[in-house]
C-alpha cells in the first residue's frame, strides 16, 4: 500500500473512532448525566483505548460539548429544508411547516437521548445549554426562517416555544405521565394521531399563518 493509501486508512480509522466515542458518550451522558459519567465507561462502550477521548476532544468537558453540538445537527437539517423548500416553485408554506412539525416529533421519538441530555441540563442548573454556539445559532436561524422564508406574520419565538413544548412533552414524560394515562408513546398509532394533533393546534386554527408570496 502506498503512502496515500495508508493516509486514507488512518483518516478513516480516526473518523470511525471519533464517531464511536461520540455515540458512546451520548448514551452514557444521557443515562447518567455529566457528573456521574466516566470517560472509562465511555471508552469501554466505544471499544477504544482510554486516551482517545482526550486526544480528539481535549477533556471530558470538551467531549460533552461535542456531544451536545452534534445533537443540534438534525434540527439544523430542518432549517435547511425550510430554506430549500421556501424557494421552490409552487411553494406551500403550510405544507412546509407540517413536514417540519412531523419531522421534529419523529426526531425526538427516534433520539430520546437528546431529551434526556436536556433534562439533565435543566436539573443541574444548565452546564452548557443556553450558551452553546450551535444552539444559539440554530434558534436565530429558526426565527429567521419563519419570518423571512415563510413570511410568518405573528410571534415566531412563541411558535417555536409551542412547537418544542408539544413535541417534547410525550418523550420527556413517557413514563411519568403518559403511561399512567394508558398511553404508549412508542405506539405507531399514537404517534401518527399525536403528530396530526400538533399540526392542527399550531396551524389549523392559527391566526399567525405564514404568507409566502
Amino acid at each position: 500500500m502506498n503512502d496515500r493509501g495508508k493516509s486514507t486508512r488512518r483518516t478513516e480509522a480516526a473518523a470511525a473512532s471519533k464517531q464511536a466515542i461520540l455515540d458512546a458518550a451520548e448514551t452514557v451522558f444521557a443515562e447518567k448525566g455529566y457528573d456521574a459519567a466516566s470517560l472509562q465507561e465511555i471508552c469501554d462502550l466505544a471499544g477504544i483505548t482510554r486516551g482517545l477521548p482526550n486526544y480528539f476532544f481535549g477533556s471530558k468537558e470538551g467531549l460533552y460539548r461535542a456531544v451536545l453540538e452534534r445533537t443540534f445537527t438534525r434540527s439544523q437539517d430542518l432549517i435547511t429544508f425550510i430554506h430549500e423548500q421556501a424557494h421552490a416553485p409552487d411553494v406551500n408554506a403550510q405544507e412546509i411547516l407540517r413536514v417540519v412539525i412531523e419531522r421534529l416529533f419523529d426526531d425526538l421519538t427516534t433520539h430520546p437521548t437528546f431529551v434526556r441530555l436536556t433534562e439533565w441540563e435543566a436539573l443541574h442548573g444548565t452546564r452548557d445549554l443556553g450558551s452553546l454556539p450551535a444552539q444559539l445559532q440554530l434558534l436565530r436561524e429558526a426565527v429567521q426562517a419563519l419570518q423571512e422564508d415563510l413570511g410568518w406574520q405573528g410571534n415566531a419565538e412563541q411558535f417555536l416555544i409551542d412547537l418544542t413544548a408539544l413535541c417534547w412533552f410525550p418523550m420527556a414524560h413517557a413514563e411519568t405521565f403518559l403511561r399512567p394515562l394508558g398511553v404508549n408513546v412508542h405506539d405507531p398509532d399514537f404517534r401518527a394521531r399525536y403528530k396530526q394533533h400538533i399540526v392542527h393546534l399550531l396551524l389549523g386554527d392559527s391566526h399567525d399563518r405564514p404568507n409566502v408570496s
